[in-house]
């Protein structure tokens, strides 16, 4: 046997985004690399013979079930069992075949098919396992929760599939670990395979595993998530393709739901990290450069510590927020395990395809201790195509960087939220647009700049600080709304902005209830009426109509707005 240790420098148990560590790129990707050189250490290694599984099988379609065991029977220690081209079929209930113990090495040629009639290949307590350019399909379409899975790998370490097509499974590739935190399996690379047609997850890894690689795998036509993580620790899921999932409008729904009812999805999903099963919390995944187009969501995570969701395509998603973060107490989150540190930045996001609305990227981290947890939503374009929220941000989150258009609201941010440096243009209703901008309690929005018809901002709480943000304002309402229905509005300083107003506008620069006169809010801004002339907004401020409408906006003792045509 063959064992290969890690260095502490990659101890399975290190805190990667610890206070004391801090996140290190170089050594992540030294890391990554010194896992694909683990395993090819370990291939390096073996030298048995290679058994061709036509001197045990015709190839031919007809029922092989007893030679094609008899071929992976006949493998010892480091031989190579290869599929030559031909159709190999095999008929057994349950599981066709399950190696314990022992390195398994399959490789395939192509125009090689293995057809099972229910389970395909279990593998157990391996410390080498090579499975690469087999074509796998089950006999009829597995349905959703019924368990058929293509390759199951358990408690193994040095597992490597490759350029595998497998269809017609529930779970396409599955990868559980060991049953001990402290003595995770490790190592596991799937890559460049082809997963479609499956009534779940084209690829799901659970439990107590280490350094995980998921990367070029195209999966589509799924019911389920396309990538499932639970209990994983440094993972690494780049470049995969996740597209085409089923459709309950589809007219083969029918064979991938399997009529049933409890929380059967009506669309296949994207990159889900959660809780369900109330497993440990995944640490360090890294989510980058994937293309997730026409799935329910793109990528949800629950309970974790360090994610990093990086240069991703999002098109076409149709049914909740394309990114979210999220404690969710519900049954993917029963132990309400808490969310820590998370980086979402450079993603793209293009049309969210549901009519009801949604968020393009929503994150909260107002349920962990104070101070503790933070996150970052930066550098993204968002492009909702729709009534949708361009960004929902909740707690100790820094939002800066980002591009949003054609949404219905662009920003609702609160509890510590500070947004600076983002660029908002008009949103997708031109008729009769709700708002640009919601701020409630202890938001720092600065340096962004606004152009739109809908009201610029909605500040509906307290102790918020608006500063050097340029508002071009094009409606008939107000730019700026002090939202007092329900909300305190107080102690909120606004000053030093920027407004300019357009031409044809109607409405007003500011409207609401709590006055700055008595010292509850402070106003301090210029204004850029349609005929070029600016005002100071102190106590009072002189503003242009459509049709050179003079108004005088002003405070009475009572805090009212008042309003008197000159």
């Amino acid at each position: 046997m063959n064992f290969i240790n890690f260095n502490t420098t990659y101890n399975p148990n290190l805190q990667a985004l610890s206070s004391a560590d801090g996140y290190n790129s170089v050594k992540m990707n030294e890391m990554f690399s010194q896992v694909m050189g683990n395993i090819a250490a370990v291939q390096s290694t073996l030298s048995g013979n290679i058994i061709d599984v036509r001197s045990f099988a015709p190839g031919d379609g007809s029922n092989q079930s007893v030679q094609i065991k008899a071929f992976f029977d006949s493998a010892q220690e480091g031989d190579v069992l290869l599929f030559t081209p031909g159709h190999y079929k095999v008929v057994k209930t349950g599981w066709f075949y399950t190696f314990s113990g022992r390195s398994v090495i399959i490789r395939a040629l192509p125009g090689a098919i293995l057809e099972v009639s229910d389970q395909g290949i279990r593998i157990e307590g391996s410390n080498h396992v090579e499975i690469s350019g087999l074509t796998l399909v089950r006999t009829t379409q597995a349905a959703w929760s019924k368990n058929k899975t293509g390759l199951h790998v358990e408690n193994s370490s040095h597992v490597i599939l490759q350029h595998n097509d497998i269809s017609k499974f529930t779970d396409g590739i599955a990868v559980n670990g060991s049953n001990n935190q402290d003595n995770p399996a490790r190592d596991i690379v799937i890559r460049n395979n082809k997963l479609h047609h499956l009534g779940e997850e084209p690829i799901a890894v659970r439990s107590n595993l280490v350094f995980v690689v998921i990367r070029e795998n195209d999966c589509s036509r799924y019911l389920g998530d396309g990538i499932l993580i639970k209990a994983t620790w440094h993972v690494s899921i780049t470049n995969n393709f996740l597209h085409s999932p089923v459709l309950s409008s589809d007219q083969d729904y029918a064979s991938f739901s399997g009529g049933q009812q409890s929380l059967m999805p009506t669309v296949g999903g994207g990159i889900t990290c959660n809780n369900e099963g109330g497993e440990s919390g995944a640490k360090n995944m890294h989510i980058h450069g994937n293309s997730i187009i026409g799935t329910a969501f793109g990528v949800g995570l629950i309970g974790f510590e360090g994610a990093f969701v990086t240069s991703n395509y999002f098109n076409e998603i149709k049914k909740t927020s394309v990114i979210s973060v999220s404690f969710s107490p519900s049954q993917f989150n029963p132990d309400d395990v808490s969310n820590h540190l998370f980086i979402i930045q450079g993603n793209l996001i293009d049309t969210i395809s549901m009519s009801s609305a949604t968020a393009a990227i929503e994150a909260s981290t107002s349920k962990g201790t104070e101070g503790m947890d933070i996150g970052i939503i930066s550098d993204n374009i968002i492009i909702p195509r729709g009534k949708h929220w361009g960004i929902v941000a909740d707690g100790h989150i820094i939002v800066k960087g980002n591009y949003i258009a054609k949404a219905g609201i662009a920003m609702n941010i609160t509890n510590g939220v500070i947004a600076s440096n983002n660029i908002i243009e008009a949103g997708f209703d031109s008729e009769g647009p709700d708002r640009m901008v919601s701020l409630v309690n202890n938001v720092t929005f600065t340096n962004n700049s606004i152009a739109g018809k809908g009201t610029s901002l909605q500040i509906r709480g307290s102790n918020n600080i608006i500063t050097g943000n340029r508002l071009r304002y094009d409606g008939t309402w107000w730019a700026v709304h002090l939202d007092s229905v329900g909300y305190t509005v107080e102690n909120n300083i606004i000053r030093d902005n920027i407004l300019t107003v357009a031409a044809n506008v109607t409405g007003r620069y500011l409207f609401g209830s709590s006055p700055w006169s008595d010292g509850k809010n402070i106003v301090v801004d210029l204004v850029k009426d349609n005929n070029g002339t600016v005002y100071q907004l102190v106590n009072e401020i002189v503003m242009m109509g459509a049709n050179s409408t003079r108004w005088r906006i002003t405070i009475d003792a009572k805090g009212d707005l008042k309003t008197t045509k000159l």
